[in-house]
Parts: C-alpha cells; structure tokens; sequence
C-alpha cells in the first residue's frame, strides 16, 4: 500500500510466513538511495487477507521495466495471546515508546484534529464518532493525538485508548474563527483573514509533513494519518462570516471563479506536494475525514456567499481531501454520515500486508514521481499498493550519501526534546504542568507541581481554567497528593503550585482542568520519575524557572519564597530568566558549581555567572536574554565534589 524511498532499516523479526526462515537470516532492507520499499495489501474474493505468498508470486515494474524483489517480508498485527498483559504495558517514557513503536506487529495512527479548517457544530459530532472508533481499538493499536500548532518533536503514542477518546472529545473547531488562542497566533491577529487563512494553510501542510518525517524515523513498513478536516481553499469567498477579526467586512474576500483564485489554488496544490514527498519516502498513508458528513452546502444563512460561490469553495475543499488521500494511497472518508465502518475497514488494512524492497534500475534522481505496478501471480486475489514513489534529486541523494557532520549527542537531543515537549503543551492545553523534585526532610523526595492555565481574555468563561483537581499516585498504588488547586488572583497570572512528599520513583499525575464553577475542560495524565535523594553522591535537584522583565523583578522573586516558577520553557528577548536549583555534596556540603550557555548542538556560548546562596542548598542564577538572537538554547549545570561531579542541561527557546 505505502513506499517510501528512504534510508533502509534491518529488519529485527524473522518473517512470519511459509517457508519458515532461520531468524539469524530475517531479511535485511538495502541502506541505498535507490532503494525502494514497498507494502502490498492482498485480499481475497471476500476480503480476506491472503497470508501465504512467497517473494516468487509477485511482480514489480518501473518504467515498464521489471524489478528484482530483494527482501520480503509479511507483516502481521496479531493480537497476542495475552491480550490483558499487552493492555496494561502502558507507555510511560520515551524508551517505551521507541520499543512499542519498532515492533512491527503494533499499528501507528496520529489523528490530526484540524481545527483551522472545521466548523464547531462538526467538530463536536465528529468528535463522539472517533472517539467510540478510538475506544474500541486494541492493545496492538498506537494512537497520538496532533493539532497543527503541535510541535511533532513531542508527539507521544498511547495505548491507554480511554484517555486518548477523552483526549478527543476536547476537539473544538475554529473555522473562520481568528480569535487568537495564544501567543504565535497574536501575531497574526490584526492580519485580514485570508492572509490568516493561508497562515493556517501552511501551519497544516508543515504539520502533515513532519508528522510523516517523524513517523518515518520510527520504522519502516505501514503508518498512518487520519487527517480531521473539511479540506483546506486557497482564497477566502467573499461575503463569508467571520469572527476576531480585526474589522469585520462583509464584501471581503476572493470570488472563487476569479483568475485570482485558480492561481491561488495551483499555488496551494503546489504546497502540497511536501505531504507528498514525505509520505512516500516515510511509508506513510494520510487517510481524510470530512466530518460534515453527507454535505448540501458549507455556508449557512449567516453567510452573505452566493450558491456558487458555495458549491465551488465546498467542491474545492473537499478535493483537497481527495487529492492528499490519493497521493498517499490513503482514501478520502467524505459524505459519510458515520465515518466508523471506514475507520475499521482502515484498521483492518493495516493488519496483514507484505513488504517488498528492490534496488531501482531506473534510478532516476530528479525529485519527480515514478509511477510502478506490483502483480501477483495468483487468480481470484485483489491487489493494492502504491501507484509510485516521489524520488530524490541529486542534491538530496548526495547529502544522504555524504559523511554526514557531528549532530547534537543524546544528552543534548533529549534536553531539547524535553525543552518541545514542555512548549507543545504550554501553547496547546487550556493547562500545562511541570514538575520539579529535590531532597526532602525525610527519606522521601519533596516533590513540587506547577500548574498554568492558558488563558484568553476573548475565551468564553465557560471554557477558561480557574482551578485544578489533581491526584497524584506512586508506583505502589500510593496516593501521595489529591486536591484542587485554585489559582491566586495575586500572582497576576492564572497559575498555582503545591509540594508533597513522595518515594524514589515513578509517580503517575493525572491533572483535569476547571472553569470557575468546577466543571471539567481538559484531562491529562502525566509520568514523572521522582529521583533518590538519599544518596550520599554529589546531585542536583530538578531546576525550577522564574520569568522576569527587570532586575527589580528578580529581587522580588528572590525575596518571595511563594512565587510560582513558569511551566512553559520559552521566553522573549525583553525578558529575564532566574534559575533556582538545589546542589547537594557528601555529608551535607555544597558542592562546587559551574554554568554554561550552550546553542542546540552543545556548544559553548558562554560562561555564566556563579550562582548566588538563597536558603539552605538553594542557588539561584539570574541570566538575562537580551544579547541573544532567536532561537533554542541550553542552560547547562555542573555540580563538582572531589573527583565527582554531576551534569543537568535545560533547554530554553528564545522569541524576538
């Protein structure tokens, strides 16, 4: 079904399919440029999937020429025998997750809920419908939920299916609504809509794309998309209605019968051949979804759009979906009133395939399509793959074959990581957290949780967070904290923190945001790993972070021993950034400490100023942002005793 013309993985199972194969001897995928992969769906009369194939019964052809099968290999989704024991191996750190997802007997999905392009009223249909699909999916199913704004870096895969469903039915949409939600969209807040409009175009294309790229780094043979949307136009018709707008004109907008729009639509069209290109090259197949269901129309009465001008922008939208679900050999689920048959069609599709490489003789490197056919010499039997593949141009091919330079080391990749994946949330979720753990009076950690609300004065009170309802439980089944926190209208911010106490270990957070009349807008259940202070070794605790404008600012934060840190990890160049962290030495000492800026790929910047006493093993570092252009940095600490020291990177993003 999919291809992907990448840099090939070695397979890590033995292939599950007659004659059976020594598992020294599972196939290995070619490392070459000119390397193509291919799955292969085959199905019977009755749609069943035929599972006895050898690499002899199939035919594949470029250019009219035949190929040479090099490896192939079956890939079967079965559920285990002990479904209960693979339900409960929940995903709780990123080792997790790279394990889960290389095992090719688990399904990938990522759900891109795109609320750019769908009306409210559809998503909150649309929403009850995934969510009864997510439900009823199985152990062996990775689902992870994206927005367009979401960072693909901190994409995380569940199989914990309930909390997922939940996840969903947060979906709202905002078509032609330009209310901004947070601070990359303000940005944009006093630009007309249609120049929003294409803003939010390329934030979806972007999006596909990365995903696709990201999905293709965890594994080769089938992934999959399922991509929420009407379907995106390049011109806004006029007369359409919209709200946050900065002026609101009733005749503004494009007729889409103009020259004007039809260049705008090729443009948009030529966009999307980035989604293309990384699908085919990452095995990835985009399935759309329209939740309008079976559609008469795409403005309502409020509109001042003729029928025309409605019936080509409806036409337009829903090719789009067409257009990307044919070109990723996924299928486009539109006017379909219950999309949940599909889905399981969809699921089903991708329990049973075959995965075939062979080196091209074409070899063309010119970044364009080429068409192939795949043929089983067998009767009776349905066939489905890929028509092509997109292939690389010189220029690519020659980086992929070059030394490649020094990257970041692990250490640095995971800071950064960690760095996105506090960001994504604190962008995305009506409230963010962030934990911190250091030494505490006992032999247990005292742990500290923050929490922030993201917050618009435009939002509907109903949908603004005033307060938190947290539980937090050990790895025991211990519950070490459970209450509400509400925040404090002092701080001038909507954000809160508490502290408790807690063992060595994983602990389990489960956050639901509330309005102010406590009813429930958002739930979300986090890992942290709470590190053994009782170690006579020289440690550091968790860093905590304090925004500030002034120096004054950070004599008060200083002085206050209640202030609340920041959750999110990104800061203006306007701004101060005060760092405060506890450095514990043998028999009670302080140890000797260091710090540095470095840039994304670890390399010193400069070094900072020492650290400054608070109470106890407290230090506290001011830094100040304004010398530094745009982009992710990384604070480094060094804590030293004797021969000993220890080492914390903390990543940071810094806006204009």
């Amino acid at each position: 079904m999919a291809l992907a013309s990448s840099v090939l993985l070695s397979a890590q199972n033995p292939p599950a399919m007659p004659p059976p194969q020594d598992p020294q001897q599972a196939p290995t995928f070619r490392s070459r440029v000119d390397s193509i992969v291919v799955d292969v769906s085959v199905t019977d009369k009755q749609g069943k999937p035929v599972t006895d194939l050898t690499k002899d019964d199939f035919e594949i052809r470029e250019a009219n020429k035949p190929q040479t099968v090099d490896n192939f290999r079956l890939i079967q989704a079965e559920d285990p025998e002990d479904l209960t024991s693979l339900a409960e191996r929940q995903i709780t750190s990123l080792s997790d997750q790279r394990r889960e997802t290389e095992d090719p007997a688990n399904r990938l999905f990522i759900i891109l809920l795109d609320d750019y392009h769908v009306r409210v009223g559809n998503s909150m249909r649309v929403r009850e419908q995934l969510a009864q699909f997510v439900r009823q999916l199985g152990p062996r199913d990775l689902v992870a939920v994206l927005y367009p704004l979401t960072t693909v870096a901190a994409t995380t895969f569940s199989r914990f299916h309930d909390g997922t469903a939940q996840a969903i039915m947060n979906f709202k949409g905002r078509k032609y609504d330009y209310q901004p939600m947070n601070a990359y969209e303000e940005q944009m807040s006093n630009a007309p809509p249609e120049i929003v409009e294409q803003f939010r175009n390329e934030m979806v294309i972007r999006t596909l794309a990365s995903a696709c790229v990201y999905l293709g780094s965890l594994r080769e043979g089938r992934k999959t998309i399922l991509m929420v949307s009407e379907g995106m136009t390049a011109s806004l018709p006029l007369g359409v209605r919209t709200t946050g707008t900065p002026i609101y004109q009733p005749r503004g907008g494009t007729d889409p019968n103009s020259t004007q729009a039809f260049f705008k639509e090729t443009e948009l069209l030529s966009r999307m051949q980035d989604i293309f290109g990384a699908a085919s090259r990452s095995n990835t197949s985009i399935f759309t979804l329209d939740p309008r269901g079976l559609a008469t129309g795409e403005f309502s009465v409020a509109d001042n759009v003729t029928a025309e001008a409605d019936r080509q922008v409806m036409n337009v939208a829903m090719d789009s979906l067409r257009i990307i679900a044919d070109q990723t050999d996924g299928r486009a689920i539109v006017n379909k009133n219950n999309p949940v048959p599909e889905l399981n069609k969809m699921v089903r599709e991708l329990s049973s395939y075959y995965l075939l490489s062979y080196t091209s003789t074409v070899a063309a490197r010119d970044g364009k399509f080429h068409p192939i056919q795949v043929r089983v010499k067998r009767r009776d039997v349905e066939v489905h793959a890929r028509k092509g593949y997109w292939a690389f141009t010189e220029d690519e091919a020659r980086a992929m074959t070059s030394t490649p330079k020094a990257g970041p080391t692990a250490e640095v990749a995971t800071a950064l990581d960690d760095m996105v994946a506090v960001i994504e949330p604190s962008i995305r979720k009506p409230a963010a957290v962030s934990m911190a753990a250091a030494k505490g009076a006992s032999e247990r950690a005292r742990v500290t949780y923050i929490w922030e609300g993201n917050v618009s004065p435009a939002q509907d009170p109903i949908d603004r967070v005033a307060q938190v309802a947290v539980t937090a439980t050990a790895g025991s089944g211990e519950v070490v904290f459970q209450g509400t926190l509400k925040s404090d209208p002092a701080t001038g911010r909507v954000a809160g923190m508490t502290s408790f106490d807690a063992p060595a270990g994983l602990i389990r957070v489960r956050t639901i945001a509330q309005n102010a009349r406590g009813q429930r807008i958002d739930q979300d259940d986090i890992t942290f790993e709470v590190a053994d202070f009782t170690s006579a070794r020289v440690q550091l605790s968790t860093p905590l972070m304090y925004r500030a404008r002034t120096v004054r600012e950070v004599a008060t934060i200083k002085a206050n021993p209640e202030a609340i840190p920041v959750v999110g990890r990104q800061f203006s160049r306007t701004e101060r950034v005060l760092l405060r962290f506890d450095a514990y030495g043998p028999a009670g000492t302080t140890p000797k400490i260091a710090l540095r800026l470095l840039n994304r790929v670890g390399a010193s910047i400069a070094d900072m100023p020492a650290p400054t006493p608070a109470a106890g093993n407290t230090l506290d570092s001011d830094l100040s942002l304004s010398a530094l252009p745009p982009g992710d940095y990384l604070l480094e600490i060094i804590a030293t005793a004797g021969e000993e020291s220890v080492k914390k990177l903390i990543g940071i993003r810094i806006t204009g």
